[in-house]
C-alpha cells in the first residue's frame, strides 16, 4: 500500500531542514556538493507539491487562499535559490546570509504545511486518498527530477 502523503512529506520536511542547519555552518567543506544535494531533495519536493497535491487541495472547502499563498511561498524559494545559485560561496558571510533567508522562508511554509493544511487534510480526506496522493506525489517527484538537477 502506498505511504501516506503527510508522512512522505513530514519526512521530507525534517530532512531538508537538516540540510539547511548543516549548511548555514560557516566553516565547512564541501558546501557546493551539500547545497547541490539539499536542491536535489527540495526541489522535486516543491514541484511533487505544485503537481500532486495543491491542485487537489485547492478544491477543499477552504483552502484555496491557504494553497495560493503556498504556491507563491514557493515561487518566493525558487526565486531566492536561483539567486543564491549566482552567489559565490567563497563570499562565505554573504552566501550563509542568502541561505538563512531562504531556511526561514522554508521554515515557515513548512510551520504552514504541518499546522494548517496537514490537519485539514486529515479532517477532510479518507486514508485511501491520502495514500493516493502518496503516489502522485512521488510520481510527480519523480518526473521532476531531470527538472531539479539545474
Amino acid at each position: 500500500m502506498a505511504q501516506n502523503i503527510i508522512d512522505i512529506l513530514k519526512q521530507e520536511h525534517k530532512m531538508v531542514l537538516s540540510q539547511f542547519s548543516e549548511l548555514s555552518s560557516k566553516g565547512m567543506s564541501d558546501r557546493e556538493k551539500k547545497y547541490s544535494s539539499l536542491k536535489e531533495n527540495l526541489m522535486p519536493h516543491l514541484i511533487g507539491e505544485e503537481k500532486a497535491l495543491y491542485p487537489r487541495l485547492e478544491e477543499v472547502e477552504g483552502m484555496r487562499d491557504t494553497i495560493l499563498e503556498a504556491i507563491e511561498e514557493h515561487s518566493a524559494v525558487k526565486t531566492l535559490l536561483g539567486q543564491l545559485d549566482s552567489s559565490p560561496t567563497s563570499d562565505e558571510d554573504a552566501w550563509v546570509a542568502k541561505l538563512k533567508v531562504i531556511e526561514e522562508n522554508v521554515e515557515h511554509h513548512i510551520s504552514e504545511e504541518e499546522k494548517k493544511i496537514f490537519p485539514e487534510m486529515q479532517q477532510k480526506m479518507s486514508s485511501s486518498e491520502l495514500s493516493s496522493l502518496g503516489s502522485r506525489y512521488e510520481e510527480a517527484k519523480r518526473s521532476a527530477m531531470p527538472v531539479a538537477a539545474r
